[in-house]
């Protein structure tokens, strides 16, 4: 009896050319955002059969790491999250990886590292085109609570239409073969 190959039991993303990780905790209000996108990207936009939009949620690390141990590999991945910078509420911005800070595992949190080291070593070692794009959030309540906020939830649809017109046309993977 054969053992199956790496490529074999790996999840179908890893062949998609374009892979949108929408990150976030449904539980912890603004931090819901990500999956909020995803949910509003695949009811309605026309996603292409070469790409994908997933409910990443708090998974996305073992996503990335499936696209890094896998031969096949997307040529662009985008990853959406809420974040705090202290910008304007609901403002929608593009973040450039280089501007995410490698950080050790000991001060792990989910919007920074060993998250951005996986996406850094996707980019830099794998050669996957990486584009991170964040929602500010207004906050992020200490206990559970579903409740987003009405900046966050403005900024949903425009994120959806955002990705969808950037990413998931075919000009987006053109562009793609240029990294």
């Amino acid at each position: 009896m054969t053992r199956p190959t790496m490529d074999e039991i790996l999840p179908d993303h890893c062949s998609k050319d374009v892979v949108v990780l929408c990150c976030g905790n449904v539980l912890f209000g603004d931090d819901g955002f990500g999956p909020a996108v995803a949910e509003r990207i695949n009811a309605t936009e026309s996603v292409p059969d070469w790409a994908v939009v997933i409910d990443a949620g708090t998974a996305v690390r073992e996503l990335l790491f499936d696209m890094i141990l896998s031969e096949r590999r997307p040529r662009l991945v985008v990853v959406v999250d809420a974040v705090d910078l202290g910008r304007t509420p609901g403002e929608v911005f593009e973040i450039p990886l280089n501007d995410i800070p490698r950080i050790k595992v000991s001060e792990f949190s989910l919007h920074q590292a060993p998250t951005s080291n996986l996406l850094q070593e996707l980019q830099e070692v794998a050669t996957v085109r990486v584009a991170v794009i964040a929602c500010q959030v207004e906050s992020i309540p200490e206990e559970m609570s579903e409740d987003i906020s009405s900046a966050v939830q403005s900024a949903i649809d425009r994120a959806a239409r955002l990705i969808a017109e950037t990413y998931l046309r075919e000009p987006a993977l053109a562009e793609t073969t240029s990294t």
